[in-house]
Formats: structure tokens, sequence, C-alpha cells
């Protein structure tokens, strides 16, 4: 950040050749990155961060081990972390910390305090999922290394990139920000001097640039929002690397001067979430534009350090457009009140459509005929049997194409499921969880919602328990990456009665349960693409859906999917009675059929 007192030390910085710059074909440099593997069969991730005195003498490495795995993909801030230096001779070091670690050939061999083999960590290379992402029809292409012309005192370096200090001609109200951006190797510097520049969102907030591999991770570090919000996990890799910024934007409302709504700002570092819709109380410190209703340019700031950008577009929200919801249920399945794909959908769209919100609904069976119904989709609602059934197994590629241009994606029930390998991680990918056969299990069982989070699907629901076919011990990504619990709850030993079989038990999953883990049947996930994910595993019983809460939570999330405004008390609707309850069902009732003893299950959600 620049401050009052070091403008006329920056201009000059900025005027002159980089102080401190390593090179990038050192051993130092080539020593420096992330290793991981496991420990005394435990995952575990270690930062190596080069540093030297100022003149460049003195070389040595910073160890900072993580348990776990490496930030972003195991561990998570408040998980251990431990800090060690020593120095860098002969292309190798020594760390000594209760343990040992020697560094050698790009290989870190632990042992412990009696010299007992603990295991070895491999170098390892991340590399942004949305590095060179390529910008959707309709985006505002701001640099593609052919011309700094839409910037206000663009430049471009020697090698085709854009250089700092420069404020782009184009005004944005809401959008979707891509850009990429490289950090210099400065292992002579310490803190705001190594790798400083900021990306400044509408001229007004700024999510910091700097080289903060290896750091805690604060406010005023790589992926912090200044004197904001510090982030989820310090997602920056090592300089010299080029890393991604993604960037949800939601602009601040006013009524004339006043501001009546904070603006708002979902961010992904290197595609791991590291902000999900944090309000923008204020613009930061240094901002070009104060706070307003205008529209502003995106600004990078010159802080007199060498960072360089490249591949910088953005995509424009419509307040004003109407968001189409595809649902798309899946063929007649269980026997009457029992995966009711069709009836589901069409309570669900009914409930969207008299909700207030400015949306429109279409319900298809297994597969829209028309491709054109499927690329239109703001949000597509999954409600199907999943497995070897699921309607996305023959259509991975055409849902790939819509999670790349950021459509939302909602399933629910039998639908998180799908065979394990690639589909199953595309689902993960996509979904941010889903249900892993001889993993993840699914009996009946009454979950118990005592609490729930601080999210916009959350709003107007109370905490509640409600008994369904509530599968759980479902497959996450490590650390809970990008993923946010809605619902959850810990499942009865009663559960794990069912001898293991691919769904219904297994060790791992009887361990969870005799441990009393907390078991997540609704999750959601913001994505680095700009779409929105919501996992469900509840609506094996069709009358669920006359329970306020459990169908808000539902309703809620659909409108969060679709990026819009989820109300305070949810998104309103009517609850069904029964008559609406057996309206549309694919199966006629049975001669055991009770319609009294449902009433009585529908009267007790009141």
């Amino acid at each position: 950040m620049i401050r009052l007192g070091l403008v006329a030390a920056l201009l000059l910085a900025a005027a002159s050749p980089a102080q401190n710059d390593g090179t990038l074909d050192s051993a130092l440099y080539r020593a420096q990155g992330e290793y991981s593997g496991t420990l005394a069969d435990e995952l575990c991730g270690v930062q190596l961060v080069a540093r030297t005195d100022k003149d460049g003498s003195n070389e040595r490495l910073l160890l900072v081990r993580y348990a776990g795995g490496l930030p972003g993909a195991g561990w998570r801030r408040g998980d251990p972390r431990e800090e060690v230096e020593a120095a860098f001779e002969d292309g190798g070091a020594t760390f000594v910390q209760g343990w040992t670690a020697k560094l050698a050939d790009g290989v870190l061999t632990f042992t412990s305090a009696d010299g007992a083999p603990l295991g070895q960590l491999q170098k390892s290379t991340r590399k942004s999922p949305t590095l060179g992402a390529k910008p959707p029809v309709g985006a505002v292409v701001l640099f593609d290394g052919t011309s700094a012309e839409p910037f206000a005192k663009g430049r471009m370096t020697e090698d085709g990139h854009l250089a700092v200090g420069c404020d782009s001609h184009r005004g944005f109200q809401g959008h979707r920000l891509h850009l990429e951006f490289r950090t210099p190797f400065r292992p002579g510097k310490r803190g705001q001097g190594r790798g400083n520049s900021g990306v400044y969102v509408q001229g007004r907030y700024e999510c910091q640039v700097l080289d903060s591999f290896g750091l805690v991770g604060r406010q005023n570090e790589c992926g912090g929002i200044y004197s904001i919000a510090a982030p989820i996990t310090n997602a920056c890799l090592p300089p010299g690397t080029w890393q991604t910024y993604d960037i949800v934007f939601t602009a601040a409302k006013f009524a004339g001067d006043r501001k009546v709504a904070d603006a708002r700002m979902t961010v992904h570092l290197n595609g791991i979430l590291v902000h999900d819709d944090v309000a923008l109380t204020h613009a930061t410190t240094a901002h070009r534009r104060k706070e307003g209703s205008e529209p502003g340019g995106l600004y990078l700031q010159n802080h007199g350090n060498p960072v360089v950008y490249r591949n910088i577009w953005a995509v424009e929200f419509d307040p004003n457009e109407t968001r189409k919801i595809l649902f798309i249920a899946g063929r007649r399945s269980h026997g009457y009140g029992s995966h009711e794909h069709m009836a589901g959908c069409l309570l669900l769209a009914k409930a969207m459509k008299a909700s207030g919100l400015d949306v429109t609904t279409e319900v298809v069976r297994l597969w829209p005929e028309d491709e054109a119904t499927l690329q239109s989709a703001d949000v597509i609602v999954c409600f199907a049997d999943g497995g070897g059934g699921h309607p996305f197994l023959r259509h991975l590629g055409d849902i790939e194409s819509q999670m790349a241009r950021g459509a939302g994606l909602v399933c629910l029930h039998y639908a998180v499921e799908i065979p394990v390998g690639p589909p199953g991680q595309r689902l993960l990918g996509w979904l941010g969880g889903y249900f892993e056969t001889d993993w993840s299990v699914n009996p009946h069982w009454t979950a118990e919602f005592r609490a729930l989070p601080d999210h916009p699907i959350a709003r107007g629901v109370e905490p509640f328990s409600i008994n369904d076919e509530w599968y759980f011990h479902m497959r996450f990504p490590k650390g809970m990456e990008s993923v946010t619990p809605i619902l959850s709850a810990t499942a009865p030993v009663s559960t794990m009665r069912r001898k293991n079989g691919r769904h219904s038990g297994n060790p791992a999953v009887r361990a969870a349960v005799a441990a009393g883990e907390p078991q997540h049947v609704a999750w959601a996930k913001s994505r680095p693409d700009g779409g929105r994910s919501f996992g469900f595993t509840g609506a094996h019983v069709h009358w669920n859906w006359g329970h306020d809460d459990f169908r808000t939570v539902v309703l809620n999330a659909i409108a969060w999917c679709a990026h819009l405004d989820v109300p305070k008390a949810g998104v309103a609707s009517t609850t069904p009675d029964l008559a609406a309850l057996q309206a549309n069902q694919s199966v006629e009732p049975g001669k055991r059929f009770d319609a009294a003893r449902v009433q009585r299950l529908l009267d007790s959600f009141k």
C-alpha cells in the first residue's frame, strides 16, 4: 500500500531498476517452492521461502511445515503450522526443529529427534486451474498482450506484459474479473517491499498483490482485501510464478448520495476460494475514486515493484436480467411419494415463479431437446436418480461447458451420486462434494440441524429436524476447500446397523460415526469460474417439501446459485398442502397409501 510519506521514494524506485532482485536461474530460486507427501503416514505440505540479506549474501531458506497438506489442498487456517530457517549451502539445507529435514536433489528427507525415518516430501508445482482462461463470449477484453490502450497510462513491458500504474478507461458496475499477475523474485526484501502492487476493483476496493508465499495470510498480504478482510487461506504461489485472480463483484447500492448496501466480493486466488461474498464496508486505502453509484475502472497499483499483468478480461452483469432456471427431472423411480423427480421439480419451479424474484423456469425430463435451453440457463437444477443412470453421464462435456461459462448447479438427493473415477472427479469439482460408493452411505434417519451458518442460503431458516434418506460421509475436497457446509448433523449409531456395502457401510464411515464427527448433508461452493453450486442429499421423501425450513433451504440455494439477492427472510413460498404434494406424481397411490398419516406428518411440520 502507498502511504503519503513514501510517495517520493516510491516514484524514485519506480523510475530506477529494481534492487535486490534474485535471478530465476539461481540454485536458490530452484530450491524454493512447495513440497508434499506423507510423513509418518500423515499428509504433510512444506513451503520453502528463499531469503538473503539486502546485498544478496547469506542465502537461506525458511521452511514452513503444514499438517494435512499445502494451503488450499488439505491445510486450513488454524491447523498446525511451524517455521524453521536454515542456511542454503551447496544446493542443500538442513532444518532442525525437534525433527530434522534435509534438502538434497529436490527432496526433503525427514527424520525424528532420535534419527528414525519419517518420510520424504517431493517437490511439487501447483498451477492455477484458471491460468490462461479464455474470455467468454461477450466479455470485455482489457489486455490480451497486443495493446495497453484500454488503460489510462497503460504501458507494455518489453516481453509483452502490462506494467503497473494504469487505470482502465472502461468503468464497471457488477462484473466478473479475471487477470493474471507475476511477482518478482526478491529474496533480499521483506514484507510490503516484496513484489507489491494491488488490483483495485472499480478503483475502490483492493485485492492485494504481494509476494506472500509462505506467510500467514493477513489482510495486507496477497489474497487479502486490504484493510477489510484476511484471506480464508494463503493461496499465494512462489514468486516468479504466474498467478490468477478470479473475482465476482457486486456493486454497492445507493439512494442518491446515501449508500444503502455495501459492495460485495467473492475472490479466488489461484483457483482457491479466499473470500466468499465479503461485504466491502469502505473504499480501501489509496483508492483512485471514492465510493459512489457511478461505474469505476480497474486500477493496477504502482508500488515501485516490477509486478506485471496479463490476460485481463471482465464479464459485466446486467442487474435487470431475468434469471433462467432449468430443472432436469429424472425418470420414474421409486414408489408413490418417493424420488418424485418431476413432481418435486414442478413444485420448486412453481414456488420460484411465485416468489417475487425475477426468474423464469423450465422443467424437462432427463435432458433438454434443444441445446439452446441448456446454454441459456443461469442455473441447472438436477433432481434424478444417479449412479450409472445419472442424466449427466452422457453429457459430461455439455455440463463442463456450462460450468466454464459460470452457470449455477444444484443437485438434489440421488443426483449427488455419480460413478467413481473421471465422472466423480468432475462432479466433485463442479459441485464441491458427491456421493462416492464405498465411502458414502444412504441410511434413513432423523437429522437434527441445531445451528445454521451465516450464509445467504440459511436466511429465514430456523434450526429443525426431519427424517429422510440423508446421504452422508460425502466425498469432499481436501480441507473442504471452497466448500461451505449449510446443513450438518451428527449421525446416530443406528445409521450403521447395515452390513458393509457400496452404499451401506465401510470402515471409514463407521469410524467417523463412532467419533461423533458432524456430517454435512447440504453444502455450497463458490467456483473460480464465477459459478455457484449447491448439493443437497435429502428429498427421498416427497412429503418433506411441505416442511417450510426444508423447502426454503433449497429455494434459497437456487436463488443464490442464480446470483440473486436472497431476501433476509428467505425466498418466500406458500406451504404446499396434501393436494399440492400429490399433484404430478409419477405413479398412482397404492391400496396401502394412508392419506391421514401423511396429513399428520404435514401437521407436525407446523
